[in-house]
């Protein structure tokens, strides 16, 4: 079981229906880092396409190359990675955050449960229908998507099933960021576990402007890095010892009262 590593938040303008510049932009910011054989590297919602409506079913199609890309990129950084992409399946295009390990294996998926109506995803995207939870040699990690922040209890579901970092892929608007730099930290605090949440930023086409602001959040609510509002990435190291250490010396979670509430 691994106790520490690196993870690499990537943040950049992901620009809408352009997968080549957008896988292009994201090895220029990844060859910046020098990641180590253990650590993760985390990229934004929709990673490889934006919110392209018009080409959605298109650019779905070409998930498994997107996905091909990853384990390339994860195999030669012995790294894991992670990020979303729309992908096509007979339910139809889904917002799926898929993870790939430095072996080039999916390891873990998750389709994105709350659809933002305010952005047309309910008619764009097939919902899920569970909660994202994997195991990432030997480490209990759990999945969430952009909106997803704004349910509690999803977060504490994945905390229950022993999750000690919960991964966040996210395309949040600059109007609310600091609705979603809060929502990362009191996650973070309310499950004493680690929250790593990339975000994209600037305008990717769609007249909305995304607000970046990158953020690993410890166990205590306690911000252990965060990025401002340009393409750049964060590395933080987190110490999963530190999530044992809070439960046990802190210990919330066992006075929940799951009788009365």
């Amino acid at each position: 079981m691994r106790k520490s590593f690196n993870i690499h938040l990537v943040q950049w303008r992901v620009v809408a229906g352009q997968s080549d510049y957008n896988l292009e932009k994201a090895e220029e910011l990844i060859e910046q880092i020098d990641p180590g054989k253990d650590d993760l590297i985390l990229l934004p919602e929709m990673f490889s396409s934006g919110f392209s409506y018009p080409d959605l079913d298109e650019l779905a199609g070409r998930s498994s190359r997107t996905v091909e890309w990853m384990a390339s990129l994860a195999v030669s950084r012995s790294v894991t990675i992670a990020g979303s992409l729309p992908i096509l399946s007979d339910d139809g295009v889904s917002n799926t955050l898929t993870v790939v390990d430095s072996g080039g294996n999916r390891i873990g998926s998750y389709v994105k449960v709350h659809l933002f109506p305010l952005a047309g995803e309910v008619e764009a995207f097939h919902a899920g229908g569970d909660i994202g939870v994997f195991n990432w040699d030997g480490t209990v990690a759990g999945l969430m998507i952009c909106f997803d922040l704004r349910f509690p209890e999803q977060a504490r579901k994945i905390c229950q099933q022993g999750a000690q970092i919960i991964l966040v892929s996210a395309q949040w608007p600059r109007a609310r960021v600091d609705n979603f730099v809060d929502l990362v930290k009191v996650r973070a605090m309310e499950n004493q576990l680690i929250v790593a949440a990339v975000n994209s930023c600037g305008d990717g086409g769609s007249g909305l402007v995304l607000g970046g602001s990158s953020l690993v959040a410890g166990p205590m609510g306690e911000v252990l890095g965060q990025l401002n509002d340009g393409e750049e990435v964060l590395t933080v190291s987190v110490d999963l010892g530190e999530v044992e250490r809070v439960r046990r010396e802190f210990p919330v979670l066992s006075l929940r009262r799951p009788d009365l509430y």
